[in-house]
């Protein structure tokens, strides 16, 4: 079972600030229900922006094309 955090846990665990979790929630970047995808897709988005110096759009677009990626690979997997 997935646990679910609050906003200050989810902060102090992925080192993102309260105030860049709710711009990311509000663009549609995390989803509401802070448990542990939420972790991992903070994680994802802080070091693309570290390591790619992103801006949100980039951000955004880039999450959108990994998730996409994801579920090809995901469907690849079915037909085997």
């Amino acid at each position: 079972m997935n646990e679910t955090y609050t906003l200050e846990v989810l902060s102090e665990m992925t080192g993102v600030s309260t105030q860049t979790i709710v711009e990311y929630q509000a663009q549609g970047l995390v989803r509401s229900g802070f448990d542990d995808e939420t972790v991992r897709s903070l994680r994802r988005l802080e070091a693309l922006r570290e390591s790619c110096g992103m801006d949100l759009q980039g951000l955004k677009l880039l999450a959108h094309l990994l998730d996409e990626v994801e579920q090809l690979r995901e469907a690849l997997r079915a037909r085997r």
